[in-house]
């Protein structure tokens, strides 16, 4: 799906685990400004009563997609590509869920 950045997030911190960025960005704090912007969203959304679950942000520039990934990480997708839908990405974060949730179950 080409997908420029790829981020993992522990699930109850939101603090990043892993990322892959293909594109290089200058801001070295750029994936901890992420987590702490996802982070003050679902304390929003429990102070709501909301279950964040999954999130998705488009323009005619990206479109980035978080979601439940494991039992203990969350993704967030991004893909420069505005010919690539949104749930191909989707689909595509749903099919490899089981294979990463199987190496987390093994590891613990």
């Amino acid at each position: 799906m080409h997908a420029n950045e790829v981020v993992l997030f522990e699930k109850s911190t939101f603090l990043v685990i892993s990322h892959y960025d293909d594109v290089g960005h200058e801001d070295v704090h750029r994936f901890e400004k992420i987590s702490n912007i996802i982070k003050q969203f679902k304390l929003s959304c429990i102070k709501t009563n909301f279950q964040f679950q999954s999130m998705v942000v488009k323009n005619e520039k990206f479109t980035s997609i978080i979601d439940e990934f494991t039992s203990s990480t969350y993704i967030m997708v991004i893909v420069n590509d505005p010919e690539v839908e949104q749930e191909a990405i989707a689909m595509n974060i749903k099919a490899s869920r089981a294979y990463f949730e199987s190496i987390v179950q093994s590891n613990e």
